[in-house]
């Protein structure tokens, strides 16, 4: 199936609260679990002169995991959306777990434009996080030109994302199945979002024909694509 990009930034506020009123729960502890596997695997330990950044951070799920599994870490949080931000600041204050958030913070930017944020840069990062980001990323360049001029020699990145179906017919079978589950809004964003992934072979032979060997990609399950490792 052909790629079909879509916009980059959920800006619209109905699409927003749909995307933030359902529930990414499961997928989303899986994702922490994967991430911990990885660095205990590497017999990397995160502490307070670690700091962690959320790309794509949309509203604040994935970064409030992170900031609640490694409390003595700094975690930062950034969307190119201001909805997006707006949404993750105001699920922080009403958070249950409010008083495991004082390391998390947000920021709006886009991503091609975070290097030159100060905020980013009193501390290396140690861990750079994103979750269903890259197929939002209309060029492979501009995300992975971001993630080479954020990471250091201790940075560990670890990227996961949808993988575009092989045919109309199985991105439709899927777009059914997210029907039983969510609204109208999110069904349609769903299914944009799955023609706008990439393949594990466009991925793979970007890392390899750009000096980014160093970093994996592997599929997981029929859906989706990791991409991990130090750049």
């Amino acid at each position: 199936m052909e790629r079909i990009p879509e916009t980059e930034l959920m800006v619209e506020k109905e699409q927003v609260i749909s995307y933030d009123e359902a529930d990414f729960s499961e997928g989303e502890v899986n994702l922490i679990n994967q991430i911990n596997y990885y660095l205990l695997r590497k017999n990397i330990s995160l502490d307070e002169k670690d700091l962690i950044v959320d790309l794509g951070c949309g509203p604040g799920n994935v970064s409030e995991k992170l900031a609640i599994k490694w409390p003595n870490t700094e975690v930062v949080g950034i969307d190119g959306s201001k909805e997006m931000i707006l949404r993750a600041e105001y699920n922080k204050s009403i958070s249950t777990n409010q008083k495991k958030l004082k390391n998390l913070r947000y920021v709006c930017s886009d991503i091609k434009d975070i290097k030159s944020n100060n905020l980013l840069l009193k501390k290396r990062i140690s861990l750079l996080v994103s979750n269903s980001l890259i197929h939002h990323i209309t060029n492979l360049e501009d995300f992975f030109n971001t993630i080479r001029s954020l990471s250091s020699d201790i940075t560990v990145n670890f990227h996961k994302d949808l993988k575009r179906p092989l045919d109309e017919k199985s991105a439709l079978e899927l777009k059914a199945q997210c029907s039983k589950k969510y609204n109208e809004i999110l069904t349609k964003d769903y299914y944009a979002s799955l023609k706008a992934s990439y393949t594990f072979k466009e991925l793979k032979n970007f890392t390899l024909e750009n000096d980014l060997s160093s970093l994996d990609v592997f599929e997981e399950g029929d859906n989706y694509l990791i991409v991990y490792g130090n750049v």
